[in-house]
């Protein structure tokens, strides 16, 4: 808490941390850091065009999530980040439902004093979101929909006590 006030301390890692979980594709958004920060480094990731062998083209991914254990996992791996890279900023945004071939399912934006710290937690959020972070994927085929290679690989996460 700030001394003088009962709001938190801006300077502490939390309010430097946007994480959220989105119905549908992400929608663009302009990036307007912290002044402070000399480089922002900006990770999108989008549903790329596949074929497979058996179902055909790829149409869209389907992404489920139990709300809070994801925002929680985010919010963990974020908090981390910001302490570990000293981070200005960063914002982490996921999409929840179907998101079509083309569109944006996840935005990572880490603002920091130097690029090789916004770099390197731009990548260290991505690697820990899927691998730490209960989201799972359906790949949604012309031809029928299968569960992502990945999605198994996903740790149970532990429950609040």
């Amino acid at each position: 808490m700030h001394p003088d006030a009962d709001e938190p301390d801006p300077g502490h890692p939390s309010m430097k941390i946007h994480v959220a979980l989105e119905d549908g594709p992400l929608s663009r958004r302009d990036v307007e850091g912290p002044t402070s920060a000399g480089g922002e480094c900006v990770f999108l990731g989008r549903t790329r065009p596949e074929e497979h062998p058996t179902h055909g083209v790829l149409e869209a991914l389907d992404f489920e999530a139990h709300p809070s254990l994801a925002t929680a996992s985010l919010e963990r791996i974020a908090d981390e980040l910001v302490r570990r890279h000293d981070l200005e900023g960063l914002s982490i945004r996921h999409s929840r439902g179907r998101v079509p071939v083309g569109e944006t399912c996840v935005e990572i934006i880490a603002s920091a004093g130097h690029r090789d710290a916004a770099f390197l937690a731009c990548r260290a959020a991505i690697d820990r979101l899927k691998k730490e972070t209960p989201i799972w994927k359906r790949e949604c085929w012309a031809d029928g929909r299968t569960w992502s290679p990945s999605t198994s690989s996903i740790k149970s996460p532990e429950l609040p006590k």
